[in-house]
């Protein structure tokens, strides 16, 4: 499962107008939050919109599914596991825009939504981050 997230065009303006204030601090700055809260607020988000089912069986929302990697200036998050043979494995998390399986018959893009979501709060917390940096 491939779905890449962006900040929006304007704040993503806004962010690199505040890192050029701080050049030399910048990079840190904002690695540091995305190591500290970003990833963390973006699984929060994107596991509260997966689905959880009336079948009487262990549920990825409830299961820590997700995890992340941190990049230079950039986090990406995925499921865990794999494949729905592989044990401890949430198979409909792979592909859950596809609408495949037995019980997924629509779209379902919770790690859109979930994206959507934490950006605004990450945002908020990169340009804190770099206020913070410009006054020291």
């Amino acid at each position: 499962m491939a779905v890449e997230f962006f900040l929006k065009f304007k704040k993503s303006q806004e962010v690199q107008r505040a890192m050029a204030k701080v050049p030399d601090k910048a990079e840190k700055a904002v690695n540091n939050v995305l190591r500290t809260t970003g990833i963390n607020t973006a699984i929060q988000a994107i596991t509260g919109f997966i689905p959880v089912s009336d079948r009487n069986k262990r549920h990825a929302k409830t299961s820590n599914p997700l995890k992340g990697d941190l990049m230079n200036l950039g986090f990406k998050v995925y499921p865990r596991g794999g494949a729905a043979s592989n044990k401890n494995s949430f198979g409909y998390l792979v592909f859950p825009n596809d609408g495949i399986g037995p019980h997924n018959y629509i779209a379902q893009e919770f790690f859109e939504r979930g994206g959507e979501q934490a950006s605004t709060r990450i945002f908020n917390d990169l340009m804190t981050a770099l206020a913070e940096a410009a006054e020291l």
